[in-house]
C-alpha cells in the first residue's frame, strides 16, 4: 500500500467513525448521555490520545532519522565518486579508461535511483545485478591491476581502492535501507484505530451541528496527512518526499575534468 493509499484509508476510517458516533449519538437511551457517562467516556478518549500522540511521534522521529541517514548516505556516495575520480586523474594516462568507467557507474545508478528524470518509470532498481555494482567493481578490479611506477601513484593507487571499496559499502548499505528498510503496517495500523476510537467517542456524545462536523473533518484530514508524512519518509528513495539528485547531478559535473 503506498503512501496516498495510507492516507486516503486513515481518512476514511477516522471521519467515518466520527459519522458512525453522529449516528449511534440518536439511537442511545438518554441516561448512557449523561454528563457522568460522557466524562468516564472523555477519560477514556484522553488516555487512548496520549498513546496516539506518543506513538505518531516516535513513528515520525523513527523515519526521519532513516531519511536523514539515507540523504546523508547519497552526499557521501556522490562525494566519494568525485575524490575517487581526482585520485585516477592524478595517477596519470593509464587510469584514463578507469575514469571513464567510474562515471559510467554513477551515472546508471543515477538512472536506476532518479528514473523519472529521465522517463524510465519510477521505481529504484538498486539490486539489478546487471547496475552500477558490477561497473564499480569492474573499477575497483581495474585500479587493483594497475602497475605503479613510483611511490607517488602507488600512494594514489592505495587510497583509490581505499575510496572505491568504501563506495561499494555504502552502496550495499543504501540497498539495504531501501529494500530492508519500511515500516511495518501494523504500526501504522494502531495509532490509526486509536485515533479513530478518539473520534468516534467525541462525536459520540458532541451537538451535531456545522461547526463540530468541520472540526472532525479537518482532524481526520490532520492525521490522514501525518501518516502520508511517516509513509513518505519512511520510503526515501520513492514518492513525494523522494532525496534530491542535486548531489549526483554535482558529482556527474565536476567528475571527468583533467
Amino acid at each position: 500500500m503506498n503512501s496516498i493509499e495510507s492516507a486516503t484509508l486513515t481518512f476514511a476510517l477516522i471521519f467515518g467513525s466520527a459519522s458512525a458516533g453522529f449516528i449511534l449519538q440518536k439511537r442511545l437511551p438518554s441516561h448512557h448521555l449523561s454528563d457522568q457517562s460522557k466524562g468516564a467516556a472523555h477519560l477514556g478518549a484522553g488516555l487512548i490520545a496520549t498513546l496516539a500522540a506518543l506513538i505518531l511521534g516516535l513513528l515520525v522521529s523513527s523515519t526521519k532519522g532513516s531519511y536523514d541517514q539515507t540523504e546523508s548516505l547519497v552526499n557521501e556516495i556522490a562525494a566519494s565518486f568525485e575524490h575517487a575520480d581526482r585520485l585516477l586523474a592524478n595517477y596519470g594516462p593509464e587510469a584514463i579508461p578507469l575514469r571513464g568507467l567510474l562515471r559510467q557507474s554513477l551515472e546508471t545508478a543515477y538512472s536506476l535511483v532518479w528514473p523519472e528524470e529521465n522517463g524510465l518509470g519510477k521505481n529504484p532498481m538498486l539490486n539489478d545485478p546487471s547496475t552500477s555494482r558490477m561497473v564499480l567493481e569492474s573499477v575497483y578490479n581495474g585500479v587493483s591491476l594497475l602497475k605503479p611506477s613510483n611511490p607517488n601513484q602507488q600512494q594514489l593507487q592505495t587510497d583509490s581502492i581505499h575510496l572505491i571499496d568504501d563506495i561499494i559499502q555504502k552502496r550495499w548499505l543504501l540497498q539495504e535501507i531501501v529494500y530492508g528498510g519500511g515500516i511495518s503496517s501494523i504500526l501504522l495500523v494502531i495509532p490509526v484505530l486509536f485515533v479513530a476510537f478518539i473520534t468516534f467517542v467525541y462525536a459520540l456524545y458532541a451537538p451535531r451541528n456545522t461547526t463540530v462536523v468541520a472540526a472532525m473533518l479537518s482532524s481526520s484530514i490532520c492525521i490522514a496527512v501525518s501518516i502520508f508524512l511517516i509513509s513518505e519518509l519512511a520510503s526515501p528513495l520513492q514518492g513525494a518526499l523522494k532525496i534530491s539528485s542535486k548531489p549526483v547531478h554535482v558529482a556527474l559535473k565536476n567528475m571527468g575534468k583533467q
